[in-house]
């Protein structure tokens, strides 16, 4: 891979929260401003990081332990309407990342950003942070959409960056993401700097390990043009 095109660079598909940008502290504050709403006791960071990736009801329900479904139906609209304000407050692209984008494309690298996340906070958060790259496509998840690890969406999304998936790598942080790119046939690639341990991603098997935004494209420039996805290649 290299820019001069001598061969078809492959394609990336990156998660986004834990991934690229680092969400947590605005999520957190959303859900504790909720909290506050109900007189509910509010609940830490780390706590909420561990939970990242569920579904939004789940999410909350896990953090507050309540499981009637109307009080967690009022909540989930409490939280949108909180988060939809403060999506943007402290949330940042992780250090590297902004380097990284920027070999990848120097490198004609097509990149998607395919995320669980709703699309009326997903397409927002994009747009301000990674307007500047020239992403193939940015999709958070819909009403009717297949959610992650269904591999609908991540296949679609191959086609549209015009690369046989073989020849995508779906770069995330969570097994969650890693699955997807198995059951999509993608050369799944675990991120350590997100919201989940490395020893939490072990049990999931990814093809690739990366400590650094730096070592994907470290990792990118020695594609071989397909890769074995379920052999693990941790890098030095």
């Amino acid at each position: 891979m290299n820019a001069n095109g001598d061969r078809l660079a492959p394609g990336v598909i990156f998660d986004l929260d834990g991934t690229l940008a680092d969400t947590l502290d605005d999520i957190t504050d959303s859900i504790n401003e909720v909290f506050w709403q109900i007189e509910h006791p509010a609940v830490s960071r780390q706590r909420i990081r561990l939970l990242i990736g569920e579904s939004l009801a789940n999410l909350l329900r896990q953090a507050s332990g309540i499981n009637d479904p109307d009080v967690l139906a009022d909540l989930v609209g409490r939280y949108r309407g909180v988060y939809v304000n403060r999506m943007l407050n402290k949330t940042r692209l992780y250090p590297g990342v902004e380097p990284m984008l920027d070999a990848l494309v120097e490198s004609r690298v097509p990149m998607c950003v395919l995320s669980n996340k709703a699309y009326e906070y997903t397409d927002p958060i994009c747009n301000a942070l990674l307007a500047r790259w020239p992403f193939v496509r940015f999709r958070g998840s819909r009403q009717d959409d297949s959610r992650k690890p269904d591999p609908t969406v991540a296949l679609e999304l191959a086609k549209e960056m015009q690369r046989p998936p073989p020849q995508v790598y779906f770069v995330g942080d969570s097994s969650t993401d890693i699955v997807t790119a198995r059951n999509a046939g993608m050369v799944p690639v675990a991120v350590t700097w997100g919201y989940r341990d490395r020893d939490d991603l072990e049990s999931a098997c990814p093809a690739h390990y990366v400590d650094h935004p730096v070592r994907l494209i470290e990792l990118l420039q020695n594609h071989p043009g397909a890769e074995d996805t379920h052999t693990q290649h941790p890098l030095p």
